[in-house]
């Protein structure tokens, strides 16, 4: 039990955008994530097909927790990008 917990801390603390909640979520937002959780990473790096979803389940965690980390940040800073367009055109 203690190894697993040390894990999943380890995983988390590798893995902040990931896991740590960031930016403004409403309360459907939140329900989902707690609904889904993980599944939404699987159903992602599966590109919403179901007939990968038994290929990115054999995939190493790292491996996989990695893109989504990357995908999350580049997704912040498309994000971030775009705010600041919208605020220079207004």
């Amino acid at each position: 039990m203690v190894f697993f917990y040390q894990f999943v801390k380890g995983i988390v603390e590798r893995y902040p955008e990931l896991y740590e909640g960031g930016g403004v979520s409403s309360e459907h937002q939140i329900n989902f994530g707690k609904k889904w959780g993980n599944y939404t990473g699987i159903v992602d790096l599966a590109n919403g097909d179901v007939r990968y979803i038994d290929e990115v389940v054999k995939e190493p965690l790292e491996k996989c927790l990695l893109l989504l980390a990357f995908k999350a940040d580049k997704n912040q800073l498309e994000d971030l990008v775009h705010r600041e367009a919208m605020k220079k055109h207004s």
